[in-house]
């Protein structure tokens, strides 16, 4: 998909989880560079600005101190310059509702953050992976947890 390296654009307000992801694209080999948008008002006018143009893909947290990440990415659905870019909404939650809203939105994956430090870099950097070779399946959990995946 990208020539060079991947350009993702990270939109997360809790920096332990920026790190996280930063970590797990690195202990994936991921060869990226990783604009981080740390607010819903950051990730907005970016959008909006133009400023994600030509970003290849997008890591979305769903739950966002001043807004939700699903705005974001209908945001990100409904701007030409972004209508290429692929789309991932992370999340800690199980919420169907949310998974469901993601899917009508448009989202590539629906990523449920593992708590183990492991899984985290491996669902995560799968996820990248998967978001890059436009291989993608709704929803993409840990190992060895419950649940299906469409």
């Amino acid at each position: 998909m990208a020539r060079g390296p991947l350009h993702i654009a990270l939109i997360e307000d809790n920096p332990a989880d920026v790190y996280l992801v930063q970590e797990a694209l690195k202990s994936n080999n991921i060869d990226c560079v990783c604009t981080v948008l740390s607010s819903y008002e950051a990730a907005m006018e970016s959008v909006a600005s133009g400023q994600l143009s030509g970003v290849d893909a997008l890591l979305i947290d769903v739950n966002l101190r001043t807004g939700s990440g699903l705005d974001v990415l209908r945001a990100v659905r409904e701007c030409d310059d972004l209508k290429g870019a692929r789309a991932a909404i992370l999340t800690s939650s199980d919420s169907p509702r949310d998974e469901e809203a993601a899917r009508l939105l448009g989202a590539d994956l629906y990523v449920r953050k593992p708590s183990s430090l492991d899984e985290f870099f491996a669902v995560v950097g799968s996820a990248v992976l998967r978001l890059a070779t436009g291989t993608s399946a709704m929803v993409t959990r840990a190992p060895g947890t419950s649940g299906s995946t469409a």
